[in-house]
């Protein structure tokens, strides 16, 4: 994985972005445009309708990105419409706030699980999985965004912002899914773009009121969860083609695999690896209820128990085809000085990115994006530590 630091107006961003990793940005794209194709009416409606439901920063980021990696905008903006499509996360998420941290305060851990393909081999690719970024996004309204993407995506699978408040996202394993391939499903609204759009928001529930707005026009891209949260508040939205529903936690814990919990009658019964880390999470999290803080996060976020396979939070697989843990990353909320909350994360394996002052690294969100050490940039860290 590298880092990459963005600043100034969204097409400014973008074009930094752009020229930074286009290496990266054009294997990534071209191989997934290879698997998608980019002349069917199906696909064409679906970016159609992405673009339509974008906003303007989005499709300024992509604008800016395509100039600085010389990858047409319409390439790019495929890759952001449908990206999800071919290549769902799996992904294990916590977050605790009130009687369940020691100073009432919410903190958020995601493990971000991913498969990858056979085919992505070359420069930007390491064991078949494609290439991920730390960015940091400096915008001119005064915002910082910090977090993990895909090269070539305007979206964040985890993130935090400035204002303090806190981003992930989940893919979710239901059934009406279970017999379709990537290329049959058909949402509409990228979770990784919400998650983006919603950090840009200078409060959390203007984050979760965008979200919501955006699923009443149109269903996610593949079925799935996104959860913001600030210091004192825990939102997380399930959604499918024709459903969402909203969760709201200020006391307590709340934990998921690939799993809906309200809207657990869609849920696939056989996906026996999200019903393995969803009973695991939830045994882990209430086990130190009222202690859950960094340190235990990094213990649950390495726990191999039913595993270290497909079972386990911490996931491995010698299939490159099949989801392993690739990154991860723990947030922890401040309220009253919310420049001063803090995001950690580890890139690898999280088992062995997590031991190791190399493998991860904190970063408070008034610090200066400089400070982030040499070893996350040029992409040694995460194949030192993934495995």
């Amino acid at each position: 994985m590298k880092v990459v630091v963005a600043e100034g107006d969204h097409e400014r961003a973008g074009y930094e972005i752009g020229c930074q990793v286009a290496s990266a940005i054009k294997n990534n794209v071209a191989l997934f445009e290879k698997e998608i194709g980019h002349t069917g009416v199906e696909v064409k409606r679906l970016v159609r309708n992405f673009e339509e439901l974008s906003t303007h920063s989005s499709i300024m980021l992509s604008r800016g990105m395509s100039r600085g990696s010389g990858v047409p905008f319409d390439a790019i903006l495929r890759f952001n419409a449908l990206q999800q499509l071919i290549m769902p996360e799996g992904c294990t998420t916590f977050a605790a706030v009130g009687s369940a941290t020691p100073d009432g305060k919410a903190i958020l851990l995601k493990n971000r699980d991913t498969s990858g393909n056979r085919a992505y081999k070359g420069e930007g690719y390491y064991q078949n999985r494609e290439v991920n970024i730390v960015l940091v996004l400096k915008t001119d309204d005064g915002n910082t965004i910090v977090g993990v993407t895909v090269a070539g995506s305007t979206g964040f699978m985890m993130g935090l912002n400035k204002y303090g408040f806190a981003a992930a996202c989940n893919f979710g394993q239901t059934a009406e899914i279970s017999h379709l391939s990537s290329q049959e499903l058909y949402g509409i609204s990228g979770r990784t773009q919400m998650l983006r759009e919603g950090l840009e928001c200078t409060s959390v529930t203007d984050a979760v009121k965008l979200t919501l707005d955006k699923l009443t026009e149109a269903s996610m891209g593949t079925p799935g969860m996104i959860w913001f949260a600030n210091a004192r508040n825990i939102y997380i939205i399930e959604g499918s083609f024709d459903q969402f529903a909203l969760q709201h936690v200020t006391d307590g814990i709340a934990v998921r695999s690939n799993h809906f919990a309200l809207l657990d009658h869609l849920n696939d019964e056989k996906a026996i690896s999200s019903w393995c880390r969803k009973i695991r999470g939830q045994e882990l999290a209430m086990e130190s209820f009222g202690r859950i803080d960094r340190k235990r996060l990094i213990e649950f976020s390495m726990d191999h128990q039913n595993g270290p396979e497909a079972n386990s939070i911490c996931r491995h697989s010698p299939d490159p085809e099949e989801s392993a843990t690739v990154s991860a990353s723990i947030m922890e909320l401040e309220d009253e000085n919310p420049e001063k909350s803090r995001i950690s994360i580890a890139l690898g394996s999280p088992c062995k990115a997590w031991r190791h002052d190399q493998g991860n690294f904190t970063f408070q969100m008034d610090q200066d994006p400089t400070t982030i050490p040499k070893n996350f940039i040029n992409g040694t860290t995460y194949k030192m530590f993934f495995s």
